[in-house]
């Protein structure tokens, strides 16, 4: 299993919202991490991955050993 660091921006997002989602996201990328499939596809034009979690949307970049959680943020404000 991969390493998994959190951003001050994503750490915030995840206290701000609903615990079950909350509960739900940290799972998807806990799933990511361990090397089971989940809906995670390259961003264009960016060296991250982005991951789907309903309506929300988990910007992560993976180098080598260490996942890195750079926003969290539902689908139509992530990309901006």
């Amino acid at each position: 299993m991969k390493r998994i660091a959190y951003s001050k921006q994503s750490l915030k997002a995840l206290r701000t919202m609903q615990p079950v989602r909350a509960k739900a996201i940290i799972a998807k990328i806990e799933d990511y991490a361990g090397g089971h499939p989940v809906d995670a596809k390259p961003m264009k034009g960016f060296d991250f991955i982005r991951i789907r979690v309903g309506q929300w949307r988990i910007i992560i970049d993976e180098d080598g050993t260490v996942i890195t959680v750079i926003k969290i943020a539902p689908r139509g404000d992530v990309y901006k």
